[in-house]
C-alpha cells in the first residue's frame, strides 16, 4: 500500500533505479498553468530534483 503523506527527511527508493532520495522541503510548480504542490528532493550525491507530490508518492516508496 502506498504511503498517502510524504515524510520529509526519510529515505524513498525511486521504483525505476532503485536509487535513494530524501524529501527535503515543500513548493509550488506550475503544470498546465496552474500552480500545484511539490517536493524538492535530494539524492546521495547532493543533487536536487523537484516533482509534483502526487508524482513522487506514485513513483517513490518509503524505505523501511
Amino acid at each position: 500500500m502506498k504511503e498517502k503523506n510524504l515524510k520529509l527527511y526519510h529515505e524513498y527508493t525511486h521504483y525505476k533505479n532503485l536509487m535513494t532520495y530524501i524529501p527535503i522541503n515543500y513548493c509550488k510548480i506550475q503544470k498546465d498553468d496552474i500552480w500545484i504542490d511539490a517536493v524538492i528532493y535530494e539524492a546521495d550525491d547532493k543533487s536536487l530534483y523537484v516533482r509534483s507530490i502526487q508524482e513522487f508518492i506514485e513513483k517513490f516508496n518509503l524505505k523501511k
